[in-house]
C-alpha cells in the first residue's frame, strides 16, 4: 500500500483515544494525538530498515514479517496502555486505540495486490495469510513511487479511506464545563437564628415576684409562651 490509509487508519485511532482522555481537550494536544498515532499506524513498516541492515527478505526479521503481526500489535498495545495509566489516562481506551492503529496494518496489507502475504498470527505460527480479495494497488518503493504511478495509487488510496480521514480529521466543537449560575428571584434563603444568647430585661414587679432575678432565661421567640 502507498502507507496514506495505514495513516487514516491510525488518525482515526488518534481521535478516539483523544476523547477518552481525563485531561481537559486542548486543540494542541489533539493535534499532537493524531500525528503520533497517525506515525504508528505505519510502525510495523519501519522493518525497511532492518532490510537496509541486512535482514532477508525470506525471514520474519525482513518486510512483511513480525512487525506485521497482530500478536506484536496486541503486546505494544498492552504495553502502551499500562504505561498510559501511569499518566491518567484511560488505559483500556488507549490499549485498543493501538492495537486498532498497529494491528490494522498487517490487515490491510492482506488486502494489497501483490507483495507477500502477511504472518498475522507470529509467533504461533509463520504462516503467511492474504485475502482473497486484493484490490488495494501495490505501491512502488523508495524513489519509484516518485512517479506518474505512485502519484495514481496514492491517489486512488485516498479516495478509499477519504470516509476515515474526514471522521478523524472534522473538527468538533469545544465542549464547556457548566457552570453555577445565581437567578434573581429564586428561592429565598433560609432563616438561620443566632445561637447566640439573648437577654430580655423585666421590669420589677411586672410578674410579681420583686426581689427575684430580672433576668429570664433565653427562649427564642418562636417558642416563647403566651399562656
Amino acid at each position: 500500500m502507498a502507507c496514506f490509509g495505514h495513516v487514516a487508519v491510525g488518525l482515526m485511532a488518534g481521535r478516539i483515544q483523544h476523547q477518552g482522555r481525563t485531561l481537559a481537550a486542548r486543540p494542541r494536544g489533539e493535534a499532537v494525538t493524531l500525528i503520533a498515532f497517525g506515525v504508528l499506524g505505519t510502525l510495523p513498516d519501519f522493518d525497511v530498515f532492518a532490510v537496509a541492515l541486512g535482514a532477508s527478505e525470506n525471514t520474519v526479521a525482513g518486510h512483511r514479517g513480525a512487525s506485521h503481526s497482530l500478536l506484536t500489535a496486541l503486546a505494544l498495545a498492552i504495553a502502551g496502555g499500562l504505561l498510559a495509566r501511569r499518566y491518567g489516562w484511560n488505559g483500556l481506551r488507549t490499549a485498543l486505540a493501538l492495537t486498532l492503529a498497529i494491528g490494522s496494518h498487517g490487515l490491510l496489507d492482506t488486502l494489497a495486490e501483490g507483495g507477500r502475504a502477511i504472518p498475522l498470527f507470529w509467533p504461533l505460527t509463520g504462516h503467511r495469510f492474504a485475502a482473497p480479495w486484493r484490490f488495494f494497488p501495490d505501491a512502488p518503493r523508495g524513489f519509484a513511487f516518485i512517479s506518474r504511478h505512485g502519484f495514481s495509487v496514492a491517489a486512488l488510496e485516498f479516495l478509499y479511506f477519504l470516509p476515515v480521514t474526514a471522521f478523524a480529521l472534522w473538527p468538533r466543537a469545544a465542549r464547556r464545563r457548566p457552570r453555577l449560575q445565581v437567578l434573581d428571584g429564586g428561592a429565598e434563603r433560609p432563616l438561620v437564628r443566632s445561637a447566640r444568647a439573648e437577654t430580655v430585661e423585666i421590669p420589677a414587679g411586672r410578674d410579681g415576684l420583686d426581689g427575684e432575678s430580672d433576668v429570664e432565661p433565653t427562649i427564642p421567640p418562636s417558642m416563647r409562651s403566651t399562656g
